[in-house]
């Protein structure tokens, strides 16, 4: 599903416009992207939580030269599904 077809869907569903809905949308994933970037956790109760974290730096392999490298230490955002989404999807 892409945001275009999630937008469509939640209008229909709601009876907002389109507009509204690709409005809102935008300002929840921006408020969301702000928070991850301030290093806060963001909570979407019975969905899940997206937070930052640290990967350490570790030396790696190039896997076309296999020559050692070093992986610097990064910032990612990870993703813990809630468990009612769990069992939703489990379920099918």
């Amino acid at each position: 599903m892409t945001k275009s077809d999630l937008v469509r869907v939640v209008a229909a569903k709601t009876g907002c416009s389109r507009a509204v809905v690709e409005t809102v949308l935008h300002q929840a994933l921006s408020t969301s992207s702000k928070e991850l970037r301030a290093g806060r956790r963001v909570t979407l109760t019975g969905f899940g939580a997206f937070c930052v974290s640290t990967r350490m730096a570790h030396s790696g392999v190039n896997p076309k030269t296999r020559e050692a490298v070093n992986v610097p230490e990064k910032r990612v955002v990870t993703f813990r599904a809630s468990g009612k989404l769990k069992k939703l999807v489990e379920n099918k």
